[in-house]
């Protein structure tokens, strides 16, 4: 076999989709995505903070797949928004792109409310409601 096919075969093998027409090249958009793969890691997404004010920003969060609950997401960005923990609303990456807003996506029924034992899946945008 040739060195494309094996390549093809190793990347499918560790779980990647590759189309044989495609270049080979581990481009800094698939590394990281094989990285996640391998090492079985999710990613969630928080922001903008609360309270708006003081954070405009979107984080990334890496954990262990299946291992973090919406509180212990709470419970990582701050001891004070782990005990005021009321609920978090959640809504998919990918979804939230096709809306302009965060607010548009809840406006449209796509963001969900989830309780402290909802154990958070990757590519999730994660809004923390605490007191």
């Amino acid at each position: 076999k040739g060195d494309k096919e094996q390549q093809i075969q190793y990347l499918q093998s560790l779980g990647m989709e590759i189309e044989e027409d495609k270049s080979l090249e581990l481009s800094y958009q698939m590394l990281p995505l094989l990285v996640q793969k391998i090492l079985n890691l999710s990613i969630v997404y928080t922001g903008p903070g609360v309270p708006p004010n003081r954070s405009r920003t979107t984080r990334a969060h890496i954990f262990s797949s299946g291992t973090m609950t919406a509180e212990g997401l709470a419970s990582r960005l701050h001891g004070d928004i782990m005990r005021g923990f009321i609920r978090a609303e959640i809504v998919d990456a990918k979804t939230l792109l096709g809306y302009p807003s965060h607010t548009a996506a809840k406006e449209a029924g796509n963001v969900r409310t989830e309780g402290r034992d909802y154990v958070l899946q990757t590519d999730e945008i994660v809004l923390i409601k605490w007191k």
